[in-house]
């Protein structure tokens, strides 16, 4: 069974942190993301854009990646006051 990832995305250059789920984070990065197919993300300009991403979690279930995740949103801090994306989602 593949392993569902929560990962985060730390903005740098615009000051924002985006939480997602993936099982390859590294296609999610490279590719849907970066072209524009994350609606909460077309602001961001992957080839200009000062962007960390790290993997936070692991699940073997999608619901509880995506709980995860939206908790992430909902608590997570970060140290320089970045701001949290928002998406659908409870």
């Amino acid at each position: 069974m593949a392993r569902i990832k929560v990962y985060r995305a730390i903005n740098v250059t615009k000051q924002e942190v985006y939480h997602g789920i993936s099982e390859n984070v590294e296609k999610r990065k490279n590719g849907f993301h970066c072209k524009g197919g994350t609606k909460a993300l077309k602001h961001w300009d992957c080839s200009t854009d000062k962007i960390i991403w790290k993997e936070v979690s692991q699940h073997n279930i999608q619901k509880k990646a995506s709980k995860k995740a939206h908790d992430f949103e909902k608590e997570y801090k970060h140290h320089k006051g970045f701001a949290n994306i928002k998406t659908a989602g409870k």
